[in-house]
């Protein structure tokens, strides 16, 4: 009789731990960012890895991504190039400083298009997008932020997904920030 009873309280426990977001709606969320980021044309990022998404009992939702802003293999030394010119540096860090304001707004509308996916996220809790982004030894990377982290609650982000928001409002309601 025991065991039996240890079973049922063991299954009660696990039933009680059930997340209220479901893993498949997190699955969702990581593949729009992964399309998003992977789809940039013109210049793209250079993504390192697929987004990974959590729920996090009284905060919200968590998505990690990690990217260079843009690829520097063919800048990188190697045995044929063994020297980068001074020119090479200044132009790698002006296309990612560009490239960093486009990932601030896809960021922010990513997190506008993942709070109607994240059906069972509450209202007052948040969600959240980090990015962390990789630099080589030989840039000048001066200022520019290694993690970019942006979060807002969700009934901020469907008021203005409602409100049909453009990028400066999106702004003025996500908390950003760059360490």
């Amino acid at each position: 009789m025991k065991p039996l009873l240890l079973v049922a309280a063991a299954a009660l426990c696990l039933a009680g731990t059930e997340s209220r977001v479901s893993r498949n709606s997190i699955v969702l969320v990581e593949n729009s960012i992964n399309e998003k980021l992977a789809s940039y044309s013109g210049d793209p990022y250079d993504v390192l890895g697929n987004a990974r998404g959590t729920y996090l009992e009284g905060y919200g939702a968590l998505f990690t991504v990690e990217l260079d802003l843009i690829n520097t293999g063919p800048i990188n030394p190697n045995p044929f190039k063994q020297k980068i010119t001074t020119q090479e540096v200044a132009t790698a860090r002006e296309r990612k400083l560009k490239k960093l304001a486009m990932l601030r707004e896809n960021m922010r509308s990513l997190m506008m298009n993942a709070c109607g996916t994240l059906e069972g996220l509450p209202p007052n809790e948040h969600v959240a997008i980090e990015a962390v982004l990789l630099y080589n030894k030989w840039e000048d990377s001066v200022g520019m932020p290694r993690r970019l982290f942006m979060s807002a609650e969700k009934h901020k982000l469907l008021d203005a997904r409602a409100a049909h928001a453009g990028q400066p409002e999106l702004a003025a309601i996500i908390e950003e920030q760059g360490r």
